[in-house]
């Protein structure tokens, strides 16, 4: 049976080990001292629809030099540099790398340092919280999408032994378009990050979806002038977002209810890499948007506000915790 590896235990590595383990197949993690203190007792698994499972404690790979059959890198995108040389010791001829990161352009360091190799981009769409030590709950939608190219059998083969009710799993030979449509969702992650308030939270507030609408406009802009068409990734068309966003709250409730749908306490991954004092990964996310404007002679005003605010708040000079109002001023203001 094929050896899977996930490297990288937050919050998402944690459940796709969990899930890979539930589908039976053989798999292990890298993880810290700490992690893997918190998994001693075992995995449980739920998600926003009543799925659940409980798994013993994951293995843990120690062995150096020991080549597995599946890499799965679900490190931030700000990690992967720091990490190349350690992934050496699991990479053989025939390992498959799969780079499960946010945004655009972070598997291109895999891809140089094993040219030989096929690395594929992954697309996680929803979002994971800790309830307890060992207990990891999906709370939102979504699925995660492999990238397929024409023609690679096995890339199907792989999703179809994976998917289930815990983890949906979908494949995509389109996988540029997908990761920009995703890319739009992913923008308001420091919106939500500057908030300090859960994501549900903030998209029953007007304002605040009003901020997402400006940052998404400007995507929109860039990816029409690149020629991309945005495939479908929610229930809502990507360019009908912004347009949906901005409505008041009583008619939100009605078109954005999938948006809504998300476990109450769920927060993004940018909120909690500021929460631990970690380097974010906006410079891969709104960051993209802002260099693909810049080539192309789009400004993206708010996106750079965003990208100011976030990094005065990696460096300590901000605090977090703004009102609809303080943020919408701030990335409406040209």
């Amino acid at each position: 049976m094929a050896q899977h590896l996930v490297f990288g235990a937050g919050l998402i590595g944690g459940y796709l080990c969990g899930s890979l383990m539930a589908q039976g197949q053989t798999a292990a993690m890298v993880a810290r001292e700490s992690v893997k203190e918190k998994l001693s007792k075992g995995l449980h698994l739920t998600d926003y629809l009543g799925n659940e499972t409980q798994l013993p404690s994951p293995d843990f790979m120690h062995e150096p030099n020991k080549a597995v059959d599946y890499l799965w890198l679900t490190i931030k995108c700000t990690a992967i540099d720091g990490v190349l040389d350690q992934l050496e010791s699991w990479v053989g001829p025939n390992t498959r790398i799969l780079c499960c990161q946010n945004g655009l352009g972070s598997e291109s360091a895999i891809k140089k340092r094993f040219p030989q190799n096929d690395v594929l981009r992954v697309m996680v769409q929803f979002n994971v919280v800790e309830v307890e030590p060992g207990h990891l709950h999906r709370g939102s939608e979504g699925a995660i999408t492999i990238e397929a190219p024409s023609g690679n059998l096995y890339v199907k083969e792989l999703a179809a032994k994976l998917n289930c009710p815990l983890l949906p799993v979908h494949t995509s030979d389109a996988m540029q378009a997908l990761l920009w449509a995703k890319l739009q969702l992913n923008l308001g992650n420091g919106v939500n990050a500057m908030a300090d308030i859960p994501v549900k939270a903030m998209l029953e507030q007007r304002l605040f979806r009003r901020c997402f609408a400006l940052l998404m406009s400007e995507l929109i802009a860039v990816v029409k002038a690149k020629g991309i068409v945005l495939p479908k990734v929610t229930a809502l068309p990507g360019h009908l977002i912004p347009k949906v966003m901005t409505v008041p709250d009583w008619i939100f409730t009605i078109l954005g209810n999938k948006m809504l749908a998300v476990d109450p306490t769920v927060r993004t991954s940018m909120w909690w890499d500021l929460s631990q004092g970690k380097k974010t990964e906006v410079h891969y996310l709104n960051g993209a948007v802002i260099a693909e404007g810049e080539a192309l002679g789009i400004p993206c005003p708010a996106n750079k506000a965003l990208v100011k605010m976030i990094g005065e708040a990696e460096r300590g000079e901000r605090k977090r915790g703004l009102s609809a109002e303080e943020m919408y001023a701030e990335l409406s203001a040209v």
